[in-house]
């Protein structure tokens, strides 16, 4: 795994100007990990991590101003949920189309891989044991829909 050399400001806006970047929501409370995952992303030149949030009520708040086509995020935020954000989203008022939901958390466990097959998330990661094919999975979309 890389180490972080680029600081996560330069990172986040990287790419922005173009029209057809595959837009990113980066939802996540340690920074440590936001670090890891926009050092890892900066080489998509199709991705740009439009926003970032560490609460379920930042995350709503960025969803409900602008399109985003994936988000990632933890199960354990700040305050709030992941689950809370995957909920908005599927709302009938939610003003865009849904993005696709990538979920990566520490909490794998069977509970948890149900509920979020339940409630609509694309796809599920244990951080410990998957980052790097959660990683590929966020590269891969970027690169194939634009």
């Amino acid at each position: 795994m890389k180490t972080c050399s680029e600081p996560l400001e330069a990172a986040v806006g990287k790419g922005a100007k173009k029209c057809d970047m595959y837009k990113l929501l980066l939802v996540e409370d340690s920074a440590l990990i936001r670090d890891v995952i926009v050092d890892m992303l900066q080489d998509c030149d199709q991705l740009a991590i439009k926003g970032i949030a560490t609460t379920s009520d930042e995350a709503i708040d960025l969803l409900n101003h602008q399109q985003y086509d994936m988000i990632v995020l933890d199960i354990e935020l700040a305050q709030g949920t992941g689950f809370d954000v995957v909920r908005h989203t599927h709302q009938q008022q939610y003003p865009f189309k849904p993005p696709h939901i990538v979920m990566l958390t520490n909490h794998g466990n069977h509970y948890y891989r149900s509920l979020a097959q339940h409630m609509g998330v694309d796809y599920f990661f244990d951080k410990s044991l998957q980052f790097d094919e959660c990683i590929e999975v966020i590269q891969q979309h970027a690169n194939t829909t634009n």
